[in-house]
């Protein structure tokens, strides 16, 4: 018979337990933190990053990280806002700013197999490519002018005040994703290549074709995240989403995912990113210092990098 481990059983769901425990808190400190407003506006913030999370995950699973995923987005949302404001339809824009978000993590993906770069510094520097490219165009200034069907996209309501269509679309991502990386051969490849990339290159899997076109979703997930992001502000932001990254690979990591990869669940992961964002939205509630608000946030990445490294231990010992 099995020995019952509390240890081990903490760790694995350490994530829910927090969650659990900052909602009750929440809820005790500050009346507004469950009133209609509060809920709404949690509801309206969480599918940029949350999307970003869903991508990550499977970033993680695979073996490797992305550091430009956030720079990927701004620079996709602020240029649909761009060609929105010139004129351009909804049928040609989104799948413009989709399509950029592909192509730059498809090169990211060629860039890390083909030459076999460090995925850690090479996005680090791509981040930087990306970031500078927007901010050089648009000078650091907000871009405006966005047509009606813009704001739209993201803030159509769907139930009452609470739920909108931004929400709506983060869902069937996370069923869509859940999916996929579940059921299909392409997420079976991405658990393989995380485990072991060179096992997996022995059993048949073409490993630097399944990474690139892993890369390549990401940055399609990056690019509608970056127009929901921009669709919620209602202007373009070439300097909006820094900081989402590193949020989107904790939240991963707390919700289970390793860093070293091949383990880890997209249900997992939005769990972790609904902790991390409720965690937020309570100290900002209870009227705590943005810049403290920060230094907490760092702590809790922190905490989730030892919680993976104390999970990790305990498998090899078990």
């Amino acid at each position: 018979m099995k020995k019952f481990d509390i240890k081990n059983l903490f760790l694995q769901y350490s994530v829910y337990v927090v969650l659990v425990i900052l909602f009750i808190m929440f809820s005790l400190l500050s009346p507004m933190f469950l009133s209609a407003g509060n809920i709404s506006n949690f509801f309206r913030q969480i599918p940029p990053v949350g999307i970003m999370t869903v991508a990550y995950c499977m970033v993680l699973i695979t073996g490797y990280v992305d550091l430009s995923i956030a720079s990927i987005a701004a620079f996709t949302g602020t240029t649909a806002v761009y060609l929105g404001s010139l004129g351009w339809s909804p049928i040609l824009v989104i799948p413009i700013a989709i399509l950029i978000g592909v192509i730059f993590g498809t090169i990211n993906g060629i860039l890390i197999k083909k030459l076999d770069l460090p995925a850690f510094i090479l996005t680090l520097g791509t981040n930087y490519v990306i970031r500078g490219i927007i901010m050089f165009i648009t000078n650091g200034i907000y871009v405006t002018g966005t047509p009606d069907w813009f704001g739209k996209i993201a803030g159509t309501k769907v139930v009452g005040n609470i739920i909108y269509t931004n929400t709506l679309i983060f869902i069937l991502i996370i069923i869509l994703f859940s999916y996929i990386m579940k059921n299909t051969r392409f997420g079976r490849y991405c658990y393989a290549v995380g485990s072991n990339s060179e096992v997996a290159r022995l059993s048949g899997i073409e490993t630097d074709k399944h990474v690139i076109k892993m890369f390549a979703i990401e940055g399609a997930l990056a690019a509608i995240a970056g127009i929901l992001l921009m669709s919620n502000l209602n202007v373009g932001g070439p300097n909006e989403g820094q900081g989402l990254d590193l949020l989107a690979m904790a939240a991963s990591i707390m919700g289970g995912t390793q860093f070293s990869g091949g383990v880890g669940t997209i249900g997992g992961a939005v769990v972790g990113i609904f902790t991390l964002q409720l965690f937020n939205n309570g100290l900002a509630i209870l009227g705590v210092n943005a810049f403290m608000q920060q230094v907490v946030t760092g702590v809790v990445i922190v905490f989730s990098i030892i919680i993976d490294y104390l999970r990790r231990k305990a498998e090899m010992n078990s």
